[in-house]
């Protein structure tokens, strides 16, 4: 397997995919792409059998699309549908509120983090209920404290 220090992958802030300096916009190579991408202790990269290329990572390029709820075993779940073609269960411990309101969730087994997209968030906010001037998300019979992240440099 061939393997690079070069890296020839970027994800910059905005979440685009970059191949040598080269925006990956068409959908379908996009999603093979990111479906390839893996992290370990070395770091970020797209593999497959052949070869081990570098991700330079500023922001994330995964999306929750899209929410839907699913009744397992006597429990509600919402499954999350992200834009590299998966599905998984949402972790509803793993969302980040960060300071501009955006929420992040954990996919892959803690891996990676996912950006909700504007339609998923509001999914979401059905679930959500307010008590005491704390807010929560409610799922079923369990209940997920909600917490905005405070922005760096500020509070003291």
């Amino acid at each position: 397997m061939e393997e690079k220090d070069q890296k020839d992958f970027k994800v910059d802030e905005e979440g685009r995919l970059l191949w040598k300096g080269q925006e990956v916009s068409h959908p379908l190579v996009k999603r093979y792409f990111l479906s390839l991408m893996d992290r370990d202790e070395e770091g970020v990269w797209v593999r497959n059998q052949w070869q081990k290329l570098g991700v330079d990572m500023e922001g994330t390029p995964f999306y929750v699309e899209a929410l839907r709820e699913e009744l397992k075993g006597g429990e509600m779940r919402l499954k999350a549908i992200i834009n590299d073609g998966t599905q998984e269960v949402l972790d509803l411990s793993t969302l980040r509120i960060a300071p501009d309101n955006k929420v992040y969730c954990k996919i892959r087994g803690g891996k990676f983090e996912a950006l909700l997209t504007l339609s998923a968030y509001w999914q979401l906010m059905r679930y959500l209920v307010e008590e005491e001037g704390r807010y929560y998300l409610e799922l079923g019979s369990r209940r997920y404290p909600l917490e905005i992240e405070e922005e760096k440099g500020s509070g003291g």
